[in-house]
């Protein structure tokens, strides 16, 4: 191979560490070295290392957890344990955990070399990839780790599997994921959205058809599941599917065979399903809208990709992985995430789960023109919503280390006009001027006044504001409409709307 092998060798004994690093390098491999499993997972990335060699007893994540977290991280990548404390029920759970292979001390560094490289000649990544997109997942959350294990362990049987989940949080990517992990990932992968086929034509979508089943059958078609043989069958938002079709599904998964619409014999197909939903499955069988057998068949490996609001420690991770890569597409240098960025990104809930988290530093990094990204991008290019309220040309954002005058400006604070209508005490005061707070306001009254004197202040930004007050976004909006269906001028920018 054209390129040199890189492995990385954990090991918390530096002379063994050192040994083993040293036998591989004079083998031709490029070598680095992690003191820890908690130092070899922030080395580790999807592609950064050829294989990984580890040691069995370390202090904190030992070999079988670090093995377990690293093949949720990249399932192809081959991990080799050793050990001076071998046995035979270990070394069933490291191969469980996806270890390519098990080395008992003392071995001689030419059995190290041969087991790594009877490794690396057996990684997936080194043989021709498949058209498709990547079936990696990046996460630090705990929960998913264990989640990707019981997959990749669940990868290895013909068990149909159901994948609940909210909408945007990777349910298609993880059943890949599955697919690539399994003895069947050198056949096809099949996916077919139940939600968006009209139900007159999912049924033979489904099965297929034969020449003259109905009008305009012209010739004999497959369906999806003669499309899957020998690989797997993605059925995504299952929950949508027609009570009608539901009992036919059924009987495919019992049997294993498939009638075509039409034809006259059963069809044996050998298919792995598994079924995605945004639903709660159970809640439906409860309500009548789908079939509790089904519901069994289908329910025979359970896994639950957990919201984006539940894996926050993601966050940074997942959104540099982002910038690099629609930096990469747009053609622009990859831009810094500031804390004050990450900071923004941790307290939004995030309902889109991953596919907004996407979209909105795929906008970011369109849309910014300086190095780095500020909690200022991130404020004005959240949502829509938000961005159809930008007037034309809005102004470049100043530099996070030096904030604007007016978003610097502390209206309550300084003096100036005195204003004498306590209803409407903004009415006829220019943008941006400071005013003083009128005596003998009650709560409800200074409340209002605190929120339209800064939004004033602010020349009607209402994103400014919020970052001002220390408030929801969405609150200051409610409190302006609320005001404003009271009677009460709102401070808008001069474009004739308010912007945020």
């Amino acid at each position: 191979m054209a390129n040199p092998l890189r492995v990385l060798v954990v090991d918390d004994d530096p002379g063994m560490r050192d040994g083993m690093a040293l036998s591989l390098k004079r083998a031709g491999f490029i070598t680095e070295q992690a003191k820890s499993g908690e130092e070899a997972l922030r080395m580790t990335r999807p592609g950064a290392f050829d294989a990984v060699v580890t040691d069995l007893r370390m202090m904190g994540i030992d070999g079988l957890q670090l093995t377990a977290r690293l093949k949720a991280l990249d399932p192809v990548l081959p991990v080799l344990l050793v050990t001076a404390f071998g046995s035979l029920d270990t070394a069933r759970e490291a191969m469980r955990l996806g270890a390519f292979d098990y080395l008992s001390k003392p071995f001689s560094p030419d059995e190290l070399v041969t087991a790594v490289r009877k490794a690396i000649k057996s990684d997936e990544r080194l043989k021709p990839e498949e058209p498709g997109e990547a079936t990696v997942i990046l996460t630090q959350d705990p929960v998913l780790v264990e989640t990707l294990a019981l997959a990749r362990r669940a990868a290895d049987s013909r068990a149909t599997i159901l994948i609940q989940a909210e909408s945007g949080t990777g349910k298609e990517l993880l059943a890949k994921l599955i697919h690539t992990s399994s003895p069947r990932r050198k056949g096809p992968f099949v996916a077919i959205n139940c939600a968006a086929i009209p139900e007159t034509l999912l049924e033979s979508e489904l099965f297929g058809f034969e020449k003259g089943a109905f009008t305009g059958a012209t010739s004999s078609k497959a369906g999806r599941f003669e499309l899957a043989d020998g690989g797997t069958l993605v059925l995504d938002e299952i929950g949508e599917l027609p009570l009608g079709l539901q009992g036919k599904l059924l009987r495919v998964l019992q049997e294993r065979t498939i009638d075509r619409l039409g034809g006259s014999r059963p069809i044996q197909v050998d298919v792995r399903v598994i079924a995605l939903t945004n639903r709660d499955l159970a809640a439906e069988v409860k309500d009548g809208r789908f079939r509790e057998d089904l519901y069994y068949r289908l329910n025979v490996i359970p896994l639950r990709m957990p919201p984006l609001r539940e894996r926050t420690a993601d966050l940074p991770l997942l959104s540099a992985h982002f910038a690099e890569r629609y930096a990469r597409e747009n053609d622009r240098p990859t831009p810094r995430l500031s804390p004050s960025f990450l900071a923004a990104l941790s307290r939004h809930h995030w309902p889109g789960n991953i596919r907004e988290l996407e979209n909105a530093i795929q906008r970011c990094v369109v849309l910014n023109h300086g190095a780095t990204l500020t909690e200022k991008d991130l404020h004005w290019l959240l949502d829509a919503e938000q961005l159809a309220d930008l007037p034309m040309d809005p102004p470049e954002p100043a530099p996070e280390a030096a904030p604007s005058a007016p978003a610097a400006a502390a209206p309550m604070l300084t003096p100036g006009i005195e204003v004498g209508d306590p209803k409407n005490p903004l009415k006829g005061v220019p943008l941006g001027t400071p005013v003083a707070i009128p005596l003998g306001l009650s709560l409800p009254e200074l409340e209002r006044f605190w929120l339209l004197s800064t939004l004033s202040a602010l020349n009607g930004n209402r994103t400014h504001c919020s970052q001002q007050l220390d408030i929801a976004l969405r609150t200051v909006r409610n409190k302006i409409n609320e005001y404003r269906a009271q009677g009460f001028e709102i401070p808008s920018s001069g474009y004739g709307r308010d912007t945020d």
